[in-house]
């Protein structure tokens, strides 16, 4: 096994005795839910006098995540207006297609002061009656919510007939505009720190929404240090060698040249390069929802079972639901059942995706975050029926899939393109192999991945995990990721992780989640 950077062993002597050892263990099949069985964990020790200190945790403060950073509850509908899709031509439960009459309740919601719901009384509505993959139903303003009557029986449905590959069949972005850099950032900052020191200030106000954008092969560099990188990865390398940061932010207070974010940095941002860390506009749309619907395709009706990418037709024919650009935002009590993909997020600031089933014809996708910043995946359930599970790619950061079931074998998803600081938490189900994604675009993840109190279930009799060989073609590449409370049903060995506590026991708080943002916002009332 390779070691582990020094400098990752020395900065956190107290689980100095949890990392770097290859580990394998056969949970007991002995339910364990009191929180008085289980050890606290040493890792949440250490992040709690790491906050108290101000230095360096080896884990990173994830409770900054969904729908306004979870500081509030997904909101109340009642007193907003409603457009009632049956009044604009849809008919429920008939052969006809009702595409144009939903696009003309959201025309009259946008159009109204304050948006509104768009609401679907029970029955069936009928969408995509020809296969042109450049029709959907769009929505391009904020405080629009697609709402429906219940996702289960006398509920109401959504279902999509004919294939349109790689199309999202409701597609909630605002139009294009131009993010132009603002200023660059000229100093070092730590990771999950929230001051940075800018060029000029000028262009900047409180409140205002940014992304931090970088791309070179010198940062990369020096993000995997001294971890080995195989030269296949080649889009970490040339001119703008692709570790992307793409990292979303809140400015909260403005003092001179510097500046200081709601939520931190994710990354440890080094100033390495003539490349620089630039800060443009973030453009969204904000207050957007889908909630009591169920979405269902025909996806069900085709004359064959999913192989993956076998071609377009299994990957990518029947899309459900496109959000990008979105803040504040969320899809709740929602059943997606026989989808190629369910759920796509890109670009994603601050949304939650909360009690929603994944059911039905096994397909390619169930909830990928890409590009974004605190998407929250929970209390869902995925049932097997895609080949990847909920996940995260291609620079996301700070993503939080947190007490979701998995089928046995089915895979998480972590999609290369290195996403950072992603947890999983509390997570009963799944594996780590056939992540996906191009070799050009490996590692599958960067630094800060967490798996808290996993259970992994898998009909292989062993699982061997090797999390950053070069040598060999491995789809579950992931920089140095942390493990505590994992436990399995099966043996599963672990070979270069960061740190690995307690194999085959869970620990205490059982979600690392719930734990650091019930911390930060009792220290956050204490500070009014």
């Amino acid at each position: 096994m390779r070691p582990l950077p020094f400098l990752l062993i020395t900065a956190l002597p107290v689980i100095s005795n949890i990392m770097a050892q290859p580990r394998s263990a056969v949970e007991e099949k002995k339910p364990v839910s009191a929180s008085s069985q289980q050890a606290t964990s040493s890792l949440w020790t250490a992040f709690l006098k790491a906050q108290e200190s101000g230095t360096p945790s080896l884990l990173p403060d994830f409770s900054y995540a969904g729908y306004h950073f979870s500081e509030k509850d997904l909101p109340d509908l009642r007193e907003r207006q409603s457009f009632d899709v049956t009044h604009f031509g849809a008919i429920p439960d008939d052969d006809n297609y009702d595409d144009e009459a939903i696009q003309k309740a959201i025309h009259a919601a946008e159009a109204a002061p304050g948006g509104g719901i768009v609401f679907f009384p029970p029955g069936q509505y009928r969408i995509a009656p020809d296969e042109d993959p450049g029709k959907a139903i769009r929505i391009r303003r904020s405080n629009i919510v697609l709402k429906g009557s219940g996702s289960g029986p006398g509920g109401s449905e959504i279902f999509q007939d004919k294939k349109r590959i790689n199309s999202r069949q409701f597609l909630f972005k605002p139009d294009q505009q131009d993010t132009p850099v603002i200023t660059t950032i000229i100093k070092d900052a730590p990771a999950e720190s929230f001051w940075v020191e800018v060029a000029s200030a000028a262009g900047l106000s409180e409140g205002q929404d940014i992304v931090i954008r970088h791309r070179s092969e010198a940062f990369t560099r020096h993000y995997f240090g001294e971890l080995p990188l195989n030269p296949e990865w080649s889009r970490l390398f040339g001119p703008r060698g692709d570790m992307q940061v793409f990292e979303i932010h809140t400015i909260s207070e403005i003092s001179g040249s510097r500046i200081k974010f709601r939520n931190p940095l994710h990354f440890d941002l080094k100033i390495v390069a003539d490349a620089g860390f630039e800060i443009c506009p973030y453009v969204s749309l904000q207050e957007c929802g889908i909630e009591d619907l169920l979405f269902t395709s025909n996806w069900k009706s085709y004359p064959e079972e999913f192989v993956h990418h076998k071609d377009a037709v299994h990957d990518y024919a029947w899309e459900a639901v496109g959000m990008e650009y979105l803040k504040d935002s969320w899809i709740r009590n929602c059943v997606f059942r026989d989808w190629n993909e369910c759920v796509f997020i890109r670009s994603g600031y601050r949304i939650t995706v909360l009690n929603c089933d994944f059911e039905g014809k096994k397909g390619h996708s169930s909830v990928h975050a890409r590009t974004g910043y605190g998407v929250l995946i929970k209390q869902c359930r995925f049932h097997g029926a895609h080949h990847h599970g909920p996940g995260t790619g291609y620079s996301a950061s700070g993503t939080v899939i947190t007490r979701c079931t998995l089928g046995a074998d089915q895979n998480i998803d972590s999609h290369s393109g290195q996403p950072f600081a992603t947890l999983f938490d509390d997570i009963d189900g799944g594996v780590f192999y056939n992540l996906g994604g191009p070799l050009p675009g490996f590692p599958h993840h960067g630094r800060g991945m967490v798996f808290w109190n996993f259970r992994h279930r898998s009909a292989r009799k062993h699982t061997g995990y090797d999390f950053w060989d070069t040598e060999k073609r491995r789809n579950y590449t992931i920089a140095l990721p942390v493990f505590a409370g994992f436990r399995s049903d099966n043996e599963v060995t672990l070979i270069n992780y960061g740190a690995n506590e307690s194999q085959g026991k869970a620990v205490c708080p059982q979600s690392l989640f719930e734990a650091q943002l019930q911390r930060r916002l009792l220290r956050k009332s204490e500070d009014r």
